[in-house]
């Protein structure tokens, strides 16, 4: 929290707040006296959530939108280029996932983990961005994966999504460099959330060492984005692992990468 006293934002929007990291964000944010519009499908989520955070003071909006589908994408898009109601701070934390050989997943589900991981990040960006660039003023931190610095085999179309996360915020990063407006993505590795418990990896999987809680990624992901940083791997293990990792052939790193999920 004490990172988070100069923060530099009056307002953001997080999507996937029902839950998990994004409820953390919300949480966070709203404690460091930042004013939230939640966003999730889960509207009974979303109301109990804001209930409780309006307790501190802050301004809190509900938008129940399903980023899975056009409709519920052009919601939020909308919300986010109301120049009259301008947002400093967007967080993409809504994510989808499926830990399957691939040819026996659902290519319904793909489509849906494409349109949420992917989609909806380049939709959201593309819709606050322009008022972003005109006053000069703004941040965007977009919530990737460690699986999306390697081959995730077991995993291929969410760690394929989270791979197009980092290089698109790496890439906006650079291209609204010296324009005022940040763009970040984090990379946290395995963290004890629902969907956590939902990827195919449970505590036993891994060592605890390994394992962070939504607040921690949290913290680091928001001292990244207002430090300026394009990307940050959540948790020095993570850290580690990344950083050796991509000084491997990537041969190694797929080999590597096939027996770690091998155990999943």
């Amino acid at each position: 929290m004490s990172r988070l006293m100069q923060h530099p934002w009056r307002s953001a929007v997080v999507t996937g707040a029902s839950s998990g990291i994004g409820e953390a964000f919300a949480r966070s944010l709203a404690d460091a006296g930042v004013d939230v519009v939640l966003v999730a499908r889960r509207v009974d989520r979303l109301d109990a959530l804001a209930d409780g955070l309006r307790a501190k003071d802050v301004i809190v909006e509900v938008l129940a939108a399903d980023l899975a589908s056009v409709d519920g994408r052009a919601l939020v898009a909308d919300r986010l280029s109301d120049g009259d109601r301008p947002i400093d701070l967007l967080v993409n934390c809504a994510g989808l996932g499926a830990a399957t050989k691939f040819h026996e997943g659902d290519p319904d589900r793909y489509r849906q983990i494409i349109d949420v991981n992917v989609d909806a990040v380049v939709e959201l960006s593309h819709a606050v961005l322009p008022s972003m660039v005109r006053t000069g003023r703004g941040w965007i931190l977009n919530v990737s994966s460690l699986g999306g610095l390697a081959p995730g085999p077991g995993f291929a179309v969410y760690s394929a999504t989270k791979a197009f996360v980092c290089s698109f915020s790496e890439s906006l990063h650079e291209e609204y460099r010296g324009t005022g407006v940040v763009v970040t993505a984090v990379c946290p590795g395995a963290t004890r959330t629902e969907f956590g418990e939902g990827s195919g990896a449970d505590s036993d999987d891994l060592p605890s060492l390994l394992w962070q809680e939504p607040e921690e990624v949290v913290a680091e992901g928001l001292a990244a984005v207002a430090a300026g940083h394009a990307l940050r791997v959540t948790g020095w293990p993570n850290r580690l692992a990344a950083g050796a990792t991509a000084l491997l052939p990537r041969i190694a790193r797929r080999r590597i990468a096939g027996k770690v999920t091998d155990t999943l």
